[in-house]
């Protein structure tokens, strides 16, 4: 059984446009999906290039089809399917000028916010319902990171000389602004 020769046929696709693609692009699978074409245009066998990516010999055929069929566009990531999210710009905006503001200011008995208020802020305000791993995610994606609150003294102790601390649990989430922090 003689083994049929897989080419790259699309006039597109050569080395040089393959390496100027790959520049500025992100996902490790474009990066993937581009060593296994400069594989095949240097022909390399299928099975060497199977082992070598860890990608079955049909995931190979079908990259190769796609590219002879639509080009470099073909490497793009397309759409994929999910759950729309509810982090909408409109909750963005709010949430981001909440946080620059103390809670105090919006009727909140808190000095500071922490996880739990702005869970309750966005249940309040907004309907929205997220666990607390989400709330972290959420405030990364507006430019505001979590801080673990500063030790406070609660006691000296006058007959040791040692002085006894206590971890402030409460979280402060501040933003970096022109160099400056924002609480």
């Amino acid at each position: 059984m003689r083994k049929t020769r897989l080419r790259v046929t699309n006039q597109g696709v050569t080395s040089d446009a393959l390496r100027d693609f790959v520049s500025g692009h992100g996902p490790a699978r474009i990066g993937l999906r581009v060593a296994i074409l400069q594989g095949i245009i240097d022909n390399a066998p299928v099975n060497e290039l199977s082992r070598r990516h860890g990608i079955s010999r049909q995931g190979i055929y079908d990259i190769v089809d796609r590219i002879n069929k639509y080009g470099l566009q073909a490497l793009e990531e397309g759409k994929r399917s999910g759950r729309p999210t509810k982090f909408t710009q409109d909750i963005r905006d709010s949430l981001k000028n909440a946080l620059l503001r103390p809670p105090a200011d919006l009727g909140y008995d808190q000095s500071r916010w922490d996880g739990h208020l702005v869970r309750d802020f966005l249940k309040e305000k907004h309907s929205v319902s997220i666990g607390r791993s989400q709330v972290n995610n959420w405030l990364h994606q507006i430019g505001f990171s979590l801080q673990r609150g500063r030790k406070k003294l609660i006691r000296p102790d006058r007959k040791g000389g040692k002085e006894e601390y206590q971890a402030n649990e409460e979280y402060v989430f501040e933003t970096k602004v022109a160099g400056n922090r924002e609480a």
